[in-house]
């Protein structure tokens, strides 16, 4: 006969440092490996790219939101890189890469959210350029590289 030990929490002797969480609790991430050129020069969901969906344990738990993105400048310009929670914007600074012609690289942009709920979040990754054409997941050999959005709940 098989033991199970299931636990909604584990706290130290000592209770949980001031300030501080218990650790992960869940993670989810999706992945884009498309490869797609784009001219827009407003922030849009990159088309494709599923959203993370997380339904917090607790309300008082933080979401650490990272995303990974793959981008190539085809001009001088300037790639944004915005998060969202339910489509929406989650803060006005936004995460970026400036480039001449073909320069490119893996831009990164974390974030720590406090969404106050236990009903599913959405998460999102929107991209815009100010004056030209930018490419996402462009590869070297034979294959377009891959982009991450990752979500980690963290207990408070």
């Amino acid at each position: 006969m098989a033991s199970e030990l299931r636990v909604d929490k584990i706290v130290p002797t000592d209770g949980v440092p001031t300030g501080g969480g218990g650790g992960i609790i869940q993670i989810k991430q999706t992945s884009f490996n498309a490869h797609p050129s784009l001219s827009n020069t407003t922030m849009t969901a990159v088309s494709g790219w599923s959203p993370v969906v997380i339904t917090p344990k607790f309300n008082t738990s933080k979401m650490l939101v990272t995303v990974n993105l793959s981008v190539e400048c085809r001009s001088a310009n300037i790639i944004g890189i915005e998060l969202t929670r339910g489509g929406t914007a989650m803060f006005n600074n936004k995460g970026g890469f400036r480039g001449d012609n073909a320069n490119g690289g893996y831009c990164t942009l974390s974030y720590l959210d406090s969404p106050a709920t236990t009903s599913a979040v959405t998460y999102g990754v929107q991209t815009a350029c100010n004056t030209g054409n930018y490419v996402l997941n462009n590869y070297f050999g034979s294959g377009p590289c891959t982009s991450f959005l990752t979500v980690m709940e963290v207990s408070a």
